[in-house]
């Protein structure tokens, strides 16, 4: 058997521009550009779980506009430490870029996954080598902070803003899933499911797919949460209750959290990103947010670094809440 293929989250991943969520204008681009095999430099913005990602994957397949995947594609993660610097900019894109695409490709396409989370000295030196290889050259990129990438990076690109993929989609994503492996389940679990994981739509499907190897969906009310999604949740609470000048009820929601960042290894892009697409989230506290996020990186204790973040989130709005005369 193949193991990937036994894989829900791999078996049902979407593989067409029709199964992707997208605003009709986008849709319309994107077929265009499959359609002509032509593509412009792409920048893909948006809120973790929107579809950024499997858009790219398909514009890099048979499906889109790429036919050798293994010598015409170059999928990075430009989060990670080893490739997020200007020496690998230079030790290995510049130079997988200097061979032509192999046939019957016209380009090669740079993926960048998180790319605003490279550095200066990167997008500088990438600057170059966008505008050096662009008779046979693509660069993709998705982040979930525009503001991270420089505006002479920016004006290269052709931008698209991604939204969350909606909870109704997921709803029925998974319903799809369920009823093609012929599992029976009652739609409280699926829902229990969703409610309990979302956004975190791989999560879901493996959630799912452990829990019908009997045919039935058998959910368990204990499941765990992932820790990031309690330390969101803690967060949305503080901002409530300075919100409504319930201060008194905040120590032992920060405690909770302090608990968490000593004992867990926490997904820190994970949880930043899903606090400033939030619609419960002032802006305000938005502001802090994002000035952790970018710190993020580069700082020397990431849990230090966050818990900072909720203290100043907590010191803004008790500002704002004196500006504005709220008690």
């Amino acid at each position: 058997m193949n193991i990937v293929n036994s894989l829900w989250v791999e078996k049902y991943r979407p593989k067409k521009i029709d199964d992707l969520v997208l605003p009709e204008n986008y849709k319309k681009d994107f077929i265009i550009c499959i359609q002509k095999k032509e593509i412009g430099n792409l920048l893909l913005s948006g809120s973790p779980g929107s579809g950024k990602t499997a858009l790219t994957r398909i514009i890099c397949s048979n499906e889109g506009i790429i036919f050798n995947k293994q010598d015409n594609v170059l999928e990075i993660n430009g989060s990670a430490k080893e490739t997020r610097s200007i020496t690998y900019v230079n030790d290995v894109i510049e130079p997988y870029l200097k061979i032509p695409p192999a046939n019957p490709d016209k380009y090669k396409i740079v993926f960048i996954d998180e790319a605003d989370y490279l550095t200066d000295a990167s997008f500088s030196s990438l600057r170059n080598i966008i505008e050096k290889y662009s008779n046979h050259a693509r660069f993709i990129f998705t982040c979930n902070y525009i503001s991270k990438i420089p505006e002479a990076i920016h004006s290269r690109f052709q931008h698209y803003i991604f939204k969350q993929m909606p909870v109704e989609f997921v709803m029925d994503y998974c319903r799809k899933i369920l009823e093609s492996e012929n599992i029976k389940f009652d739609e409280k679990d699926l829902k229990f499911v969703i409610d309990s994981l979302y956004p975190d739509i791989r999560r879901i499907v493996n959630t799912l797919q452990s829990s019908s190897l009997s045919g039935n969906l058998i959910t368990n009310r204990n499941i765990s949460l992932p820790s990031e999604k309690t330390i969101i949740s803690n967060i949305v609470e503080i901002i409530s209750f300075v919100q409504s000048g319930q201060n008194h009820k905040i120590n032992n929601v920060i405690n909770n959290i302090v608990k968490l960042l000593g004992e867990q290894d926490l997904d820190y892009r994970a949880i930043y990103s899903d606090l400033f697409f939030r619609d419960k989230v002032p802006s305000t506290a938005k502001i802090i947010i994002n000035k952790f996020s970018n710190s993020h990186a580069d700082c020397l204790l990431p849990n230090m670094n966050f818990l900072s973040m909720v203290f100043e989130i907590i010191q803004i709005l008790e500002k704002y809440n004196q500006l504005t005369g709220k008690k």
